[in-house]
């Protein structure tokens, strides 16, 4: 039989595992910030519900950017000659049938900068919309030993739910997801989701010791920033005419 001290400390106990798996539940359903890189676009989740999509990767450049944004074409080009006068680059003008995306980000700095040793994943991100109408996140870190710089990437894959309050809801992965999977069995998470936007950051390293860091959304820059002879040249929202830069 149980004694008196015994009858009280138990139910004690019961009660206290009880609320404190409420409160794991309650934290559950309520969601976390997450833990995302300071370079990654926002997106604000309130506005998707009911709303359509974003436009899909496949559509993105499909005009030249002069024709999509002059605007914004005009916004390029003149950063891009602010970028040269910074760190004493010859660069060229954007043409009218150019994006600019990582592939002309690289033209312009190559002819300065010097060989390419090393292109180095840094975070990629899906945003999608489930045929049940729930919207999602797959975020994947890439990561990189140090001793032993050739080697591939490490790849860290997190799913989520995206909440209308702005945070994010853990949903498990099973066991072949969870350490270092293949681009394949990632991409098989959003599938048959609905896109609604695609981001991922990529780290160039040039064999004198520059280095351009580079962020894309939806097959745009989204900011950029360059580092030439101690100086550096920083971009943000430059897939928009509200692009701004600065020199230091």
């Amino acid at each position: 039989m149980m004694n008196t001290k015994q009858k009280i400390v138990i139910p004690v106990v019961v009660v206290l595992c009880l609320a404190a798996f409420s409160l794991f539940i309650l934290k559950q359903r309520a969601g976390h910030v997450g833990n995302f890189p300071e370079d990654m676009p926002e997106l604000v989740v309130a506005e998707l519900p009911g709303a359509p999509a974003a436009p899909a990767l496949a559509a993105s450049g499909f005009l030249p950017t002069s024709m999509e944004s002059p605007e914004r074409f005009e916004a390029l080009n003149k950063n891009i000659k602010a970028m040269g006068e910074c760190l004493d680059l010859k660069v060229q003008p954007l043409s009218p049938q150019d994006e600019f995306n990582f592939e002309t980000v690289g033209k312009i700095t190559a002819p300065d900068m010097g060989p390419v040793i090393k292109v180095q994943p840094k975070w990629s991100v899906v945003d999608y919309k489930t045929k049940a109408g729930e919207n999602r996140r797959v975020f994947v870190d890439y990561s990189s030993d140090p001793n032993a710089p050739e080697a591939e990437p490490t790849k860290t894959p997190h799913h989520y739910t995206l909440l209308v309050s702005g945070k994010v809801r853990d949903i498990a992965l099973p066991g072949e997801l969870a350490a270092n999977p293949s681009e394949a069995d990632i991409q098989k998470l959003h599938a048959e989701g609905e896109l609604i936007r695609m981001a991922r950051a990529v780290l160039v390293t040039y064999q004198n010791g520059d280095e351009l860091n580079y962020v894309e959304q939806n097959g745009k820059a989204y900011s950029v920033v360059v580092s030439h002879l101690g100086k550096y040249f920083r971009c943000k929202d430059a897939d928009s005419a509200q692009m701004s830069c600065s020199c230091n």
